[in-house]
């Protein structure tokens, strides 16, 4: 089990939120991929949607996931 204090200390590192910009910096990437051509490719879209989807989550998760 992992403590609030200790998930809050993971979160403040400057590894972890080095972490969370790389992350932040990928989902702009796809973002932008997307608004310059979408529709040419549905399945290439999904993929960009999915993979944006999934970096919200890791960017969403809390000490309460960790439990």
């Amino acid at each position: 089990m992992i403590s609030k204090e200790d998930f809050q200390s993971w979160k403040d590192h400057p590894v972890t939120q080095a972490f969370f910009e790389a992350c932040e910096q990928r989902v702009e990437d796809a973002k932008e991929i997307l608004a310059s051509g979408a529709g040419l490719e549905p399945d290439q879209d999904n993929y960009f949607r999915g993979f944006i989807q999934a970096y919200r989550e890791i960017q969403s998760f809390s000490v309460e996931d960790a439990q």
